[in-house]
């Protein structure tokens, strides 16, 4: 984990994890300060053995979990959470019991996140949790139908296996990409068409930057979103990329240049820092 300062776009190198984060179920505070995030031991263990499964709070960037919640394997989505705001976290879990030996502060209000969207509970399905996070991270859900099986026709294929058309015949149906939309100017606007691909496992997101009724696709991108100088920031390839700004101060958003490349950092210990380790008055 590193902190990326966008002020200036400097990194603040932290600890490795050997385990898989579900990224798509973490959020940040918005101070920056906390990170929520599940860990998800599936495929590493007996699908009885729940026990490395679990959701934590920590400090950036440090792994280091100041606050845990134990859950099921994070199948369907289940696990992780959100910052409604600095002192509110909502989980995508069915309790909100914390485990004894890592307690939650007394000013920190822990929910359930809810959703009056139908839930989906087979493979496949929108991430509600996720969806929810981009609408309160100022994207906006679209309705372009065309443009979304134009760009998405030969990769929504759904070839469901007998074993979860035994669970819910349902699963037949197919994956619906969404179109979201976040502005950044009056004229132009971050496109993104997102969906789970079934046959390879695995959550797909394509990017484009819109200006009136063109949309230029950002290629081989695999994450974008704005930042606090309104440039696209973005990543693809294990490198970080963000607009180009002119010596005039105008943005080129469909210039995205390299920032830091990241693949050559190897893994290494790193002690956590005992402020690093509790709470901070909230």
């Amino acid at each position: 984990m590193s902190i990326w300062n966008l002020d200036n776009d400097t990194l603040e190198p932290g600890q490795w994890i050997n385990k898989k984060v579900l990224m798509r179920n973490c959020d940040i505070s918005p101070s920056g300060k906390y990170l929520i995030y599940p860990i998800d031991n599936f495929e590493n263990s007996d699908y009885r053995d729940n026990s490395n499964n679990r959701t934590a709070i920590c400090k950036p960037p440090f792994w280091t979990a100041l606050t845990v919640w134990e859950h099921d394997h994070a199948l369907f989505d289940t696990g992780g959470g959100l910052f409604a705001d600095e002192k509110t976290v909502l989980l995508n879990l069915y309790t909100t019991q914390a485990h004894k030996e890592y307690p939650v502060p007394s000013d920190l209000n822990v929910s359930r996140f809810h959703t009056r969207k139908e839930y989906s509970p087979w493979k496949g399905h929108i991430n509600l949790l996720h969806e929810h996070r981009l609408e309160m991270n100022g994207w906006t859900e679209q309705n372009d139908p065309d443009f979304i099986q134009k760009e998405t026709e030969q990769l929504t294929v759904k070839n469901v296996s007998e074993h979860w058309l035994a669970i819910d015949r349902r699963s037949i149906e197919p994956i619906v990409p969404k179109l979201w939309k976040k502005s950044i100017t009056n004229s132009t606007a971050l496109y993104m068409i997102t969906f789970y691909h079934v046959e390879h496992r695995k959550n797909v997101d394509l990017f484009y930057v819109g200006k009136k009724d063109k949309k230029t696709k950002l290629k081989g991108i695999k994450w974008a979103d704005i930042d606090n100088r309104n440039r696209i920031i973005a990543t693809m390839g294990g490198k970080l990329y963000a607009s180009k700004i002119a010596t005039d101060g105008s943005v080129d958003y469909t210039n995205l240049e390299l920032l830091h490349d990241l693949n050559p950092l190897k893994p290494k210990s790193i002690l956590t820092p005992l402020h690093m380790k509790s709470w901070d008055t909230l």
